[in-house]
């Protein structure tokens, strides 16, 4: 689902400088070591460390989904009427 009707109450997730803080980004080593085991690979801790860390500093790949994601949220929520264009475009 992408996105429904939000009161002001319930955009919590945004601080006062205007970044997302939900915990949806929110990822563990953890995560990593899972991904692995699941594809049949095991790591050190400290290399399941530094993959997390490389996966988030490198992240041109990531940035370019988010944006993507973005782009196809805005159109969904102009298609479904949730939104108006402050250009009246």
């Amino acid at each position: 689902m992408l996105s429904s009707n939000k009161t002001l109450t319930s955009m919590t997730n945004i601080n006062k400088e205007g970044y997302y803080t939900g915990p949806e980004l929110q990822w563990n080593v953890e995560d990593v070591e899972i991904f692995a085991q699941a594809n049949d690979m095991e790591f050190s801790q400290e290399d399941y460390k530094r993959i997390l860390i490389a996966t988030f500093e490198d992240n041109e790949m990531v940035m370019n989904a988010i944006q993507e994601s973005i782009a196809i949220t805005i159109d969904y929520m102009l298609d479904e009427g949730e939104l108006k264009r402050k250009n009246n475009e």
